[in-house]
Formats: C-alpha cells, sequence, structure tokens
C-alpha cells in the first residue's frame, strides 16, 4: 500500500516506528508490532531501494491520522533521509529474515556455520533485523558463549559490513578494554608514537559507561568528526590522527550491535573480541597493543581472567592478520588525578608540556604501551622501549607531534592547559581525619563524575588529590568535583558524601 507521510516529532531513542491509522493497519493486515518495509518513492517512480524495515503502532484516536497518510517517528525520517522530492512512500508486510533461525540455534547453544554468522551480520548491518532480535543474538552470546572458529567468523563479517581500509603492513594502534577512569594514556601514546614516525590511524570512541572517552577528551582540543575524505587527506598528512570513529561508519554492523548491548548492559566475550578487532581490522590496523585493565570493577576482576581473555585475544586477531600484545594493568585506582573531557585534555597536555612533572602512573603507563609499540616496530629492542617512549616524551617531541596533530584536525596548536575551559561550580571535599587513603572505589569515581555532568558537560568533572598509600591531613582538600550546573554539582555532593570513593584509614586494621 502506498501512503503519504507525516513527521510526527516523536522519538523512540533507537526504534524505528511508523504509525497507521487502524483503518489502514486493517486493510494492509498489519498488526501493533508487525515488521514492515519503507520504500519511498519520487514523482517519476524512482523508488529508494531497498528501503528500511520499521515496527508498526497504530492510531485508534480519529483526530491522530487521516487515511492514507502514514505517521513517521523521528529515527524513521532521519534514516530514510526524506526530503520535498518524494511522493509517498510503499508499505509491505515483512516476515522475519531467515537469520533469526540462527538466532534461535545460538540461543539453544548451537554452534553456528559461517553462512549464517554472515547472514546475520548482514541483516544487522541492512536492518533487517529488529532490536529484540538482535538482544537475542547478543544473550545467546552471553549464554552460550562461541568458539573460535566462530569468533573468527563475526569479526571478518563485521570488518567487511563496511569498507576495509589499506595504509599497507605498518600500520599501529592502542586500545583498552575499559574500566578505569582517568585513563587518558591514548592522549599521551599516539603523540609519542607519531614522533617516531610511526603510522597510527587512531579512531576512537565517544563514552556510552564512562565520564569520558578518547574522542570526548581531544575534542576539547580539536574536532574529531569528519567525512571519510577529510580523515583520509589528514592521514595522508600526518600520518596519525584521533578521530571519532562513528563519524566514519566503520564496521556498522558493530555499531548496530553495540547500541543495543548497551541499555541490555552485556558485553558477551565473543562479540568484545570481535568488536574490537573488526574495528582495527577497518582502519588497516597491523599490529596493535592491547591494555587489559584488571581489579575490582573492570571485565576482568583477577590477574586469572586478563590472562585466558588475553590469549583468546591475541590468537584470534593472529588469525585475520593482526599481531597483538597484550598487557595485563593495574586497575585499583584512577589514572593520573582527572576524569572528565576538559579535566583530562588539560593533565595530558600538561604532562606532554612538563614530563617530569606530570602525574607519574599517567607517564608510566603510556609510556609502557607506548613502549610496546615501538618494539613492534623495531624501533627499539625488546625491553627497551619505555625507556624510548620516554625519551621522546621527555625531549619534546610528543609535544611537537601533538600540536601539529591538534593544527590538522583544526585546533589551535597553542592551547596552553591554562586555556582550557573546566566547570565554574566547583565543590572542594576535605579530609575527616589525619591518615592516608588505603582504597579508591573506581565505580564511586565513575558515577560522582557522570552526576556533574560527564561526559556530555565537557568542563564537568573531578580532581583526585590524594590516592592509595597518600597521606592527609584534617580538613586538607582530597578531591574536587567541578561542574556547569549548581544543581548537578549539589547532587554530585550528595553521592559523594553517601559513597566515599577515598578510603582514609591509619596503620590498624581491626580492634578486638
Amino acid at each position: 500500500m502506498k501512503f503519504k507521510f507525516r513527521k510526527l516529532g516523536i522519538s523512540s531513542g533507537a526504534v524505528k516506528i511508523i504509525v497507521l491509522d487502524d483503518e489502514d493497519a486493517f486493510e494492509l493486515g498489519a498488526k501493533p508490532g508487525d515488521r514492515v518495509r519503507l520504500i519511498p518513492y519520487k514523482s517519476d517512480g524512482t523508488k529508494l531501494e531497498p528501503g528500511i524495515i520499521a515496527v508498526v503502532d497504530i492510531a485508534t484516536g480519529e483526530k491522530m491520522l487521516s487515511r492514507g497518510t502514514m505517521g513517521l517517528y523521528d529515527e524513521v525520517y532521519e534514516k530514510l533521509k526524506l526530503s520535498n522530492d518524494y511522493k509517498g512512500i510503499d508499505v509491505q508486510l515483512s516476515s522475519k529474515p531467515n537469520s533469526f533461525l540462527a538466532i534461535k540455534a545460538k540461543v539453544k547453544g548451537k554452534e553456528l556455520s559461517t553462512q549464517e554468522i554472515q547472514d546475520i551480520i548482514n541483516d544487522c548491518t541492512h536492518e533487517r533485523l529488529l532490536d529484540i532480535e538482535k538482544a537475542s543474538f547478543i544473550i545467546g552470546l552471553e549464554v552460550r558463549g562461541a568458539t573460535d572458529r566462530e569468533v573468527v567468523d563475526l569479526t571478518n563479517a563485521m570488518a567487511h559490513s563496511g569498507e576495509v581500509l589499506d595504509f599497507g603492513s605498518e600500520v599501529y594502534d592502542k586500545h583498552s578494554t575499559g574500566g578505569v577512569p582517568g585513563n587518558k594514556v591514548t592522549l599521551i601514546i599516539v603523540p609519542i608514537i607519531a614522533a617516531a614516525g610511526l603510522f597510527i590511524p587512531k579512531t576512537s570512541t565517544r563514552a556510552i559507561t564512562s565520564p569520558s572517552g578518547t574522542a570526548d577528551s581531544f575534542e576539547v582540543l580539536a574536532p574529531v568528526a569528519f567525512s571519510k575524505e577529510k580523515v583520509l587527506e589528514i592521514l595522508k598528512t600526518e600520518k596519525c590522527g584521533i578521530l571519532w570513529g562513528g563519524a566514519l561508519d566503520s564496521a556498522p554492523a558493530d555499531n548496530a550491535l553495540i547500541r543495543i548491548e548497551k541499555p541490555l548492559t552485556m558485553d558477551p566475550f565473543p562479540l568484545m573480541i570481535a568488536s574490537i578487532i573488526c574495528k582495527k581490522m577497518s582502519m588497516g590496523v597491523k599490529k596493535l597493543v592491547l591494555d587489559i585493565p584488571c581489579g575490582k570493577g573492570t571485565k576482568f576482576p583477577t590477574l586469572e581472567d586478563g590472562k585466558k581473555y588475553a590469549i583468546r585475544f591475541k590468537d584470534i586477531a593472529q588469525k585475520v592478520g593482526i599481531q597483538t600484545v597484550c598487557l595485563l594493568t593495574n586497575a585499583s585506582q584512577p589514572i593520573g588525578h582527572a576524569v572528565g573531557p576538559a579535566l583530562e585534555a588539560r593533565e595530558a597536555m600538561n604532562l606532554l608540556i612538563n614530563p617530569l612533572e606530570g602525574p607519574s602512573s599517567l607517564r608510566n603507563k603510556s609510556c609502557e604501551l607506548a613502549g610496546i609499540l615501538l618494539e613492534m616496530a623495531g624501533k627499539a629492542q625488546e625491553g627497551q622501549g619505555k625507556d624510548l617512549a620516554l625519551e621522546i616524551l621527555n625531549s619534546g617531541q610528543a609535544y611537537t607531534a601533538m600540536k601539529r596533530m591538534i593544527k590538522a584536525q583544526g585546533g589551535n596548536p597553542d592551547i596552553s592547559p591554562e586555556n582550557i575551559e573546566v566547570g565554574p561550580f566547583v565543590a572542594e571535599m576535605k579530609a575527616s581525619f589525619d591518615g592516608f587513603i588505603t582504597s579508591v572505589e573506581n565505580e564511586h569515581i565513575n558515577r560522582i563524575a557522570k552526576i556533574a555532568g560527564c561526559p556530555a558537560a565537557k568542563k564537568a568533572g573531578i580532581e583526585i588529590l590524594r590516592k592509595i598509600g597518600q597521606n592527609t591531613e584534617k580538613g586538607e582538600v582530597i578531591f574536587k568535583i567541578y561542574s556547569d550546573s549548581e544543581h548537578r554539582l549539589k547532587k554530585a555532593v550528595e553521592y559523594y558524601n553517601a559513597h566515599l570513593p577515598q578510603i582514609l584509614g591509619g596503620m590498624t586494621l581491626e580492634k578486638i
């Protein structure tokens, strides 16, 4: 059936929904929740094949929609990119794709064939699967797991759901499995590697569950979202960049699955491995260092958990052509002292400008990871990469490379850390007695920063002035919260007082 269309000005947040008049729906044979294919057409009869899949809602009120007109949620209107050139939309009932049978088989514990995995990923890419069906696939992987062969097939299918770039055999990158607040090491590693003359096309995500992603922090210094053509131009000239991967739409199947993973709060290990590696494949990466933070609050609570993951990750990466070295790192507390986009950018720039004055945890971790890449490139002997990374950092070469990168991406290369604006509303939290910090709760750190406004409010964040093992005196400021909103700051302070992120103690453990 052919319909005129009207944008309703309603967003579902994710699900693609259309609204039909109840009599039109009856004539079409559609019920609420049914799947339909939408194919826009122009006055000359040209159709926008293959269209998209959407879900039907039905209007029962007489004044909601007139007969022959369908209502479009924002997600449908934007996905179809409709304009005045389009006369209407052809609506066709659509059955479940065959890949749904493969998803049901995985939920039941069956090992999927290469073709079944390819079919699932193709249907994710072209939006032939509903969100609830994608969620079933993710749950199947979480509960039933996957063989190494399935993960390799999944990785290849996801990588080739979009364009795979080729920059030659010497392309380097760094990634982290996450879990540590303030883990801004990429802002130090990329300029060190670039200063050594290596090719590092670093694409990063914006934060979804953390207070700041690498793209959020670097965006304080320069734009990160560019067209594919502009990205290629920057990389051809500079051989480096810190860019938002979302703008490139590389590995679109991965993006489609990630969008479902987040509300499920599930990140199945098979899919986590495939997701990381497929993004690297799409950018032509051949040599990778993977940071695997281990400890409370991360995906790997124990060293043994991290080791098992590292061994499997290396093996699968090797099978798709990426040489990988994994570093299991300490996740007991934040890296450096700053958490939040602007504060992290400021701390990273301070370290690049004054390497000997910056936080030792940030300097050491960054140079350990960068050192591995330098060893993989043959720039340093095994075990000597960290020393070379420190030499590049201390000499100012990394800072020069960072300035070059900022300029290439449209920022001010001469920006000083002092000129990076942070939240104007500040709360200083003080020690209630003399002692020293015995532990830091990363979960509370993340929560306080997000209540203050991170990552959307780039000026929001926190500074941890006293970390594990450091002494403090009663009344001394040990924690600062920044926000661009008095209301959010108040809420963050309330949470801080109810969930102290720094545990202050003395030498006595217990009195009996």
